[in-house]
């Protein structure tokens, strides 16, 4: 058995968090030295049905480390945070290092957790470029010129990217299941890996393109 309270819920043991809580005493909701609740190290490592379990008996969704941080800004996958969501949680709380969990999730690179977070919230990408991304994303899959040498690391990932979107299209014409929220997720994850110059230049591209279309 665990140690503590905490290491239990972050090797998600329900059965060993259940046994410091209602045999032991344990507060549901009590900090470790750092700050971490139960429910921080559940959310951190993902276990559905301790989180679950968590909540239903009274843990604080949106209990606060000493920097401001909630559960929220510790979930790595969008199901994890909708969980947490659903429960309560405040999506635009601001922590000490004055960020929201959605710019703490880019900052970490969980890019699905941040535009799920930035939808919720009807905050926009910081490039507004996503949407128009996301108008034409077939454009997305031509091949880009690679005649320089020193373009050649941006381009595989490119290719990377073309292949994500063009499987997620591909699912569905053969299905027929909406995966929008999908295709919006690896836009906003290629335009964070793009930076500030690669965003203006993906749309500008996107722009030429559309105009040639129309022409």
């Amino acid at each position: 058995m665990s140690h503590n309270i905490w290491l239990a819920a972050s090797d998600g043991d329900l059965a060993a968090v259940k046994t410091f809580i209602e045999e032991k005493g344990v507060s549901i909701n009590a900090q470790d030295e750092f700050g971490y609740s139960a429910l921080h190290a559940a959310a951190s490592y993902g276990h559905k049905d301790l989180i679950k379990h968590l909540l239903e008996n009274g843990a604080d969704v949106n209990i606060q480390d000493p920097e401001g941080d909630s559960p929220l800004f510790v979930c790595e996958t969008v199901e994890i945070a909708e969980m947490l969501v659903k429960a309560g949680a405040d999506a635009t709380h601001i922590n000490e290092n004055e960020m929201t969990a959605a710019e703490n999730a880019e900052e970490e690179e969980w890019f699905e957790v941040a535009h799920y977070l930035r939808e919720l919230t009807g905050v926009p990408h910081p490039d507004n470029s996503t949407g128009d991304l996301e108008e034409d994303m077939s454009h997305l899959m031509e091949d880009k010129d690679e005649d320089e040498d020193d373009e050649h690391d941006d381009n595989e990932k490119d290719s990377a990217y073309k292949e994500r979107i063009e499987s997620i299209m591909k699912a569905t014409e053969n299905d027929g299941v909406d995966r929008d929220d999908e295709l919006k997720a690896v836009v906003s994850e290629m335009l964070a890996a793009a930076g500030p110059n690669g965003a203006a230049a993906l749309s500008k591209e996107l722009q030429a393109h559309e105009e040639k279309e129309n022409k």
